[in-house]
């Protein structure tokens, strides 16, 4: 009925243009009421969800705080959650938008929401709660409701058995010892995960690293997920209570910080173990090819197994105070330090690299040059940077590299250097020294400016004056030679001369005036620079890599080139995008390429190449089949098309 009123209308205004404007003018006006469009505004709600409500201790499962009404919430805060580690594994939009169109009416919904997702693994047994978290958005406040969670303690199977073992019973404060943690499988297993406490134990400083990978056996090495981070762990086989196992063993080591006896809290390992298998059922099976695709009618079915391990125990002394000495620099154990110097026949303040070796413990991570300034002897009679230096391990050592500068030509030797530690052997506290080192040290010479050029001059210098014909008239010409000789500023402007002295400073200083400014704010901010600098930083390390040995069949190299390849594109991505490139995993910048508009299938070859490389130095250096140059090319691809994206 409205339509056909409508259309009359129409037909009578077509011969009267006053009655057909004011008419569509009219239905403009009223088009949104015509159409019936409404859009709803979104309340803002905030809810908690979690994967699972009963678990095992040491078991992980995820908790979201859900967000509806707001795609910009403030982070919120959990560090209230204490009946559970937390690890975050960060936030993501959950926006929508829809339309209906009822009996013509249209309506338009759009949700905006944000999700934060954690992974929670409970702490100890019994009912835990989650409290409320409160969240905040675009000015408004609302917290979540509390959630319970009953954490069961996991038991031991003779499938699987984990064991926990220290280097040490008894140490002191400071000294390292070694947490050697192993797991015994004897069973079919896909999936695992270890949750090790002490490595996140307030009382101890956790180091250590990964083992060096015997390129000859890469497959007794596997990569194992612990926290945000993996570590390598060793495959071997062992036997536990008289059963044969395959072993999986890594270690770590613990400094103890505060004395008493410490039992070490129980560590775990989440795994999905084979339980049997089960009869397809047609259509109603998972099996990406259907019921009976291959002809086997069966499938396996995994099952979730958490193990717990023991609970070793240390006793942890204080270090005396008596005989501690002044220099003592918390180190415990027994070490040795020696020094060369080079070279050892010089002026004075000319430079000499001192290089110092300090060995010892297995574990040198925590050992520092020793104050260079403090050792009396030396500072006398050299010249000590304040700057320490920061050494590198090699071959169970650690080396540290200083120079040092001779101040008086009367310095026959450089002195020991002394080293204090606190040996646990005799319970005393001990002093390494280096061997002195015989050095020559000449008077510097005095250098003038005639011996830098180089000119002899003797005797007298003496200038002839040659005596012109004519006189002083033969200087001069007749009158047609001379000009008018003007003076002033506008005579200095028809000077090429004159006009360079007069506007070549001004213009040259507001020249280098405006590239200070531009180079001050282009480098103010450092995260830039390092972007602007990053593809060509990488173009630089593929081109090192190559040059060092790639594709040569140099043995004992392969991994350390999977490594460093990994490494490239780790600090390419890193510095690009403004992230930390150490323990940077692809998932950290999926989100920032997506979210930057970089193209999918880009990203799922970045993603492709991220896990090549990092396969080929967990797994032995094989990069998926491709040589080094073959990968080394592709990443160069990819990067050249990622910078057209970030541009």
């Amino acid at each position: 009925m409205f339509a056909k009123t409508l259309a009359a209308m129409f037909a009578k205004a077509t011969t009267r243009p006053a009655l057909l404007f004011a008419l569509l003018a009219g239905l403009l006006c009223a088009w949104p009421a015509v159409i019936g469009l409404t859009a709803r505004a979104q309340q803002f709600k905030v809810q908690a969800a979690i994967e699972k409500n009963q678990v095992f201790v040491g078991e992980s499962f995820v908790f979201q705080i859900q967000i509806e009404g707001s795609e910009s919430p403030e982070k919120p805060d959990v560090s209230a959650i204490f009946d559970f580690t937390v690890q975050e594994l960060g936030g993501q939009q959950n926006s929508s938008q829809s339309m209906t169109i009822i009996n013509g009416q249209v309506n338009q919904v759009v949700k905006r929401g944000y999700i934060f997702s954690y992974r929670l693994t409970p702490k100890r047994e019994g009912r835990l709660s989650i409290p409320s978290i409160s969240v905040s958005a675009d000015g408004k406040s609302m917290a979540t409701r509390p959630i319970v969670i009953r954490a069961t303690p996991p038991t031991e199977s003779n499938d699987f058995k984990l064991r926990m073992s220290l280097s040490e019973k008894k140490a002191y404060v400071g000294q390292p010892v070694t947490l050697t943690t192993t797991w015994y499988v004897g069973k079919d297993v896909r999936e695992f995960s270890f949750n090790v406490p002490a490595l996140d134990d307030e009382r101890f400083d956790v180091a250590g690293s990964d083992p060096v990978v015997d390129q000859n056996r890469r497959d007794r090495y596997v990569a194992i997920p612990l926290g945000n981070s993996q570590i390598i762990g060793e495959k071997g086989k062992g036997s536990l209570d008289g059963k044969e196992y395959v072993t999986v063993r890594f270690s770590r080591t613990l400094i103890p910080k505060q004395a008493g006896k410490i039992a070490l809290p129980t560590a775990t390992v989440t795994c999905q173990t084979l339980k049997g298998y089960s009869q397809n059922r047609g259509r109603g099976s998972n099996d990406f090819f259907g019921s009976d695709f291959f002809g086997m009618g069966r499938r396996a079915v995994y099952e979730t197994a958490v193990v717990p391990s023991n609970r070793p125990a240390i006793q942890v002394l204080e270090l005396p105070t008596a005989g501690r000495p002044a220099g003592f620099s918390g180190l415990v154990g027994k070490y040795k330090i020696a020094a060369q110097a080079t070279p050892t026949e010089i002026n004075v303040g000319d430079p000499i690299t001192l290089t110092v070796k300090i060995s010892g413990p297995p574990y040198l991570g925590n050992v520092r040059l020793p104050s260079l300034a403090t050792q009396s002897r030396l500072d006398r009679d050299f010249k000590i940077p304040q700057e320490r230096a920061s050494g590198t391990l090699r071959r169970g050592a650690k080396v540290f590299t200083q120079t040092i500068r001779a101040r008086h030509s009367e310095i026959a030797r450089i002195p020991p250097i002394e080293l204090s530690y606190f040996d646990t052997e005799s319970g005393r506290y001990q002093r390494a020294e280096t061997e002195a080192i015989p050095v020559s040290v000449a008077s510097a010479k005095i250098v003038t400016a005639r011996d830098a050029e180089g000119i002899a001059i003797s005797g007298s210098i003496q200038t002839e004056l040659e005596s012109l014909e004519g006189g002083i008239a033969a200087n001069y010409e007749d009158f047609d030679a001379l000009q008018v000789q003007a003076w002033g500023p506008v005579a200095w402007l028809h000077s090429a001369a004159w006009a360079s002295l007069i506007f070549l400073p001004p213009l040259t200083y507001g020249s280098l005036l405006a590239f200070v400014v531009f180079t001050r704010r282009r480098d103010s901010d450092p995260a830039q620079r390092l972007a602007r600098q990053a593809f060509r930083a990488l173009s630089k390390d593929l081109k090192a890599i190559n040059v060092k040995g790639m594709d040569k069949g140099l043995s004992g190299e392969a991994a350390e080139q999977d490594a460093a390849l990994l490494q490239a594109l780790r600090q390419y991505l890193g510095d690009r995008l403004g992230l930390a490139p150490g323990a940077l995993t692809f998932a950290d910048v999926e989100l920032r390429l997506a979210a930057r508009g970089v193209d999918s299938e880009l990203i799922r070859t970045l993603n492709n190449l991220f896990d090549r490389c990092e396969a080929g130095r967990y797994a032995g250096g094989t990069l998926g089949g491709q040589t080094g140059t073959e990968t080394a090319n592709q990443i160069r691809e990819a990067t050249e098309k990622l910078e057209q994206f970030l541009k």
